[in-house]
């Protein structure tokens, strides 16, 4: 006989007076933290002791920080308070339970109908040790594929089957009363993923967003008030135990959320109640616009971008004189009221589509960070096919003794396709921080300190060349 199917009766010997147990959660408040951190405000009515007594809130999250408890009686908030608090969290189960039986007596039936009766003294996954007679004799009793029932008593308030706050209360006037409870939870958190379906020529996008909430706490929520918290929370790092897609054409707010400022955070709030239950992934339509102006980006950062200057001495290497590199492509649009957006976007990963026919094609992904309104959002795309770039240096002069050097690069764009593309070289002017570009054949613009990026335009399926040249003075 398969162990695991040994079946376990306990009977139930109340040895003193069970403590007042909470009824069914009333409302259920949700806020959910990106951070993986939920705050839980469940309001119950309880059967509260006038005085002092025990009571007990059951069926709270099995990942909650106790010490982040707030208890409110909405009854009587005066007269109503907490003088202790346990939490309970060693659940019940068949070896916990012969735990405490541990010292206790016990009947044990096994499969051929013969009853054990004594005291059990010792236990493991193989056999049970009885103590029978007084003590005077001891029966070792083999457990897999022999023992059916095992017969015991328990005081009911020895056991825990669900996670559980135990509380010393005290009460001015007790009866029935409305209890608000709130507590931080961790293994519940949400993200945002978005959706960017490009026009046949790239220049509108339509986004639509949803979010996930990932539940693990060890707890369903029936019917909760859900609210998700947009922003980066200061916490202190702390080790704590576990236990066992019509689009809209106006900037409206989103249809399923309602977004606010919070203190220095955004607050999004579901105006329905919805249930989520534990181990569950649920999803919710965040926000939709359509028709947002985008532009694509072509950018040529050549392999050396991530030197930088470092000491007091201008950067004197020696590097590859001819870098071939390839191009990356972005996708750029403004969040604001004009591009049909203007909302907060939360941080989250955005995928990029495009139409081809009746199918929509998936051509790249990105993660974008938190964006406030009249913001731009820049995702990338991935790498070029059909446009190529390579960088050449063709002279590098420095005087022995002088305080100055020249450097001199010429950068090609080979452009394949079959319409012309701009693409903007970056270049980083990594060896000092006094420079000056004494000659270049494009315009530029300066990105900070030691970064410029030459728009070069190529014509269908054709070259173009750029040069320039950058003195250092120290």
């Amino acid at each position: 006989m398969n162990p695991a199917k040994v079946t376990l009766c306990a009977v139930f010997v109340i040895l003193m007076v069970a403590p007042v147990m909470a009824d069914e959660a009333e409302a259920v408040t949700l806020t959910v933290y990106m951070d993986g951190h939920v705050i839980v405000r469940d309001v119950r009515s309880m059967l509260l002791p006038e005085g002092t007594g025990q009571i007990r809130f059951e069926d709270v999250a099995a990942t909650i920080d106790p010490t982040t408890v707030r208890f409110r009686s909405l009854s009587d908030p005066e007269g109503t308070f907490i003088l202790e608090q346990q939490y309970e969290y060693d659940l019940v189960s068949a070896d916990r339970l012969l735990e405490k039986y541990l010292g206790t007596d016990v009947q044990i039936t096994t499969e051929d109908g013969t009853t054990h009766r004594g005291v059990l003294i010792a236990f493991d996954s193989q056999q049970l040790v009885v103590s029978q007679q007084d003590g005077d004799a001891i029966r070792i009793i083999a457990r897999p594929g022999n023992v059916r029932d095992i017969v015991g008593s328990m005081p009911v308030d020895q056991l825990v089957t669900k996670p559980t706050l135990s509380w010393l209360i005290s009460s001015a006037t007790g009866g029935s009363q409305q209890i608000e409870l709130a507590y931080s939870a961790s293994d519940c958190s949400w993200r945002a993923d978005y959706s960017a379906l490009l026009n046949e020529d790239e220049t509108m996008l339509d986004l639509t967003s949803w979010v996930t909430v990932t539940n693990n706490t060890g707890k369903t929520y029936t019917e909760a008030r859900l609210k998700l918290l947009a922003g980066e929370v200061s916490r202190v790092a702390e080790a704590r135990p576990r236990v066992e897609r019509a689009m809209l054409a106006a900037p409206a707010a989103p249809p399923g959320f309602e977004d606010q400022p919070f203190a220095e955070y955004h607050l999004y709030t579901l105006p329905r109640r919805t249930t989520i239950k534990d181990r569950q992934k649920k999803q919710i339509e965040l926000m939709r616009a359509r028709e947002v102006p985008c532009e694509k980006k072509y950018v040529f950062e050549h392999p050396m971008r991530g030197f930088r200057l470092h000491g007091r001495e201008p950067d004197m290497r020696d590097f590859p004189r001819a870098d071939a590199g390839e191009v990356d492509v972005f996708i750029r649009f403004e969040n604001d009221q004009a591009s049909n957006l203007g909302v907060p976007l939360p941080a989250g990963r955005v995928r990029l589509f495009k139409m081809d026919g009746d199918d929509s094609e998936f051509v790249g992904e990105d993660a974008i960070s938190h964006t406030p309104k009249d913001e731009l959002v820049e995702v990338t795309m991935g790498k070029a096919f059909d446009v190529v770039a390579e960088r050449i240096r063709t002279d590098f002069t420095r005087a022995p003794g002088a305080n100055w050097m020249e450097e001199s690069f010429e950068i090609k764009i080979r452009n394949h396709k079959d319409q012309p593309v701009t693409v903007r070289s970056r270049e980083r002017l990594f060896r000092w921080m006094n420079w000056t570009i004494i000659d270049a054949s494009h315009d530029y613009e300066q990105i900070d300190a030691q970064t410029v990026e030459f728009p070069i335009r190529a014509e269908a399926d054709s070259q173009a060349v750029m040069v320039f040249t950058v003195r250092y003075d120290w």
